[in-house]
């Protein structure tokens, strides 16, 4: 067999960096493969040898270097996830936590920082107030047996700030709402109203009504109830431009329908069993990640559609959040599995927005 060229070791090397960057970078360690990591200790090595068998040059050197520091890291991550596991039941599930809260501190970036506060999703942020009270109370019962671990207490500490930050991000989305003049605020109540629509188009529109979590069009019912009542309150006290007359009326055949759906989509679940459902929902995550590589897979970051991301992002929760669910109820192999995989490709998905929001403020790939 042909020796391989340098330019092929290189690329060789580049992808066993993709594979690691994609199965470990930002995950949970106590949830790791060893055996996959493994593998890619023995192809960097044997890229190593291959390496040698060349003849000496400047590039050959910096090759070798690149191929010595990914032996090292994951020398290094294998026995990082040893003593994770190492440290019991208790390390594994904060662990999971940890990860929970990163991804609604995610959400949080992706919907609010730096965005206008009276339009952001009122159902949304309250959502996310509930799921980061709910992380914060299972990691201070599993502190006390972990008492003395590196980094628990700073978890404890950032969970507890950023509750606090939404919990009055959320006061201030109320108040902002009431600023500015009737017309102002019509408008901003129409763009409210659009993002629920936007909402329903990205995951209910032409899915299976079993897949759909009944909780997300039920906030989304809640939102626009609320926009549809301040719509009318704005008119009653005098504003008659013509565009909030007509959002009224679009708003409330909008609740007409999303209101029959939800009773469909309650009855389609009802009679599903949740075997079944776990089935269903493995699929509906295959869809989404076929999406993610037709839109964002091997293109140039600075020209990609950050929106788009962000549905993709909130299906896969959505579906994680089902996953998870239906497994405390009926747990099962497949099930656990699929959530894992569904786990680590958000890692990857949100990992890939703040790397698209760098190389467009950097002018990068």
């Amino acid at each position: 067999m042909a020796n391989l060229t340098l330019a092929q070791i290189r690329l060789q090397l580049d992808q066993v960096a993709s594979e690691y960057d994609a199965r470990f970078a930002g995950q949970s360690r106590v949830s790791r493969d060893l055996s996959d990591l493994n593998s890619l200790v023995r192809r960097a090595q044997q890229l190593l040898q291959d390496l040698e068998k060349l003849p000496r040059s400047k590039d050959r050197t910096e090759v070798e270097q690149a191929a010595r520091d990914a032996v090292n890291l994951y020398d290094a991550e294998r026995k990082e996830i040893m003593k994770a596991r190492s440290l019991g039941p208790g390390f594994e599930d904060f662990s999971m936590l940890r990860g929970e809260a990163n991804f609604t501190f995610s959400k949080y970036h992706r919907h609010f920082s730096g965005k206008s506060r009276n339009t952001r999703d009122l159902g949304l942020i309250t959502e996310m107030i509930s799921d980061l009270e709910t992380i914060q109370e299972s990691m201070a019962e599993l502190a006390p047996e972990l008492k003395g671990q590196p980094g628990i207490q700073e978890d404890l500490n950032l969970v507890a700030d950023n509750l606090k930050m939404y919990i009055a991000e959320r006061a201030e989305i109320v108040e902002s709402r009431a600023m500015g003049t009737d017309d102002e605020q019509a408008s901003a109540l129409a763009e409210v109203a659009n993002a629920q629509f936007n909402l329903y188009e990205g995951h209910f529109a032409g899915k299976s009504r079993s897949t759909r979590r009944p909780e997300l069009l039920q906030r989304m019912i809640d939102n626009l109830t609320e926009a549809v009542a301040r719509m009318q309150t704005l008119h009653a006290r005098g504003l008659r431009v013509e565009y909030n007359a007509a959002n009224i009326g679009i708003v409330e055949q909008s609740l007409g329908t999303y209101r029959s759906e939800l009773t469909e989509i309650r009855k389609a679940r009802q009679t599903t069993k949740i075997a079944d459902l776990q089935g269903m929902l493995g699929g509906a995550a295959n869809e989404v990640f076929e999406a993610y590589r037709k839109a964002f897979a091997g293109q140039d970051r600075r020209t990609r559609d950050l929106d788009l991301l962000t549905t993709i992002c909130d299906q896969l929760g959505e579906i994680g959040k089902q996953m998870s669910s239906l497994g405390s109820f009926e747990p099962t192999e497949q099930n656990s599995k699929n959530l894992q995989i569904v786990t680590d490709q958000r890692v990857l998905f949100e990992r890939e927005y703040t790397m698209i929001e760098e190389a467009r403020a950097q002018g990068i790939h």
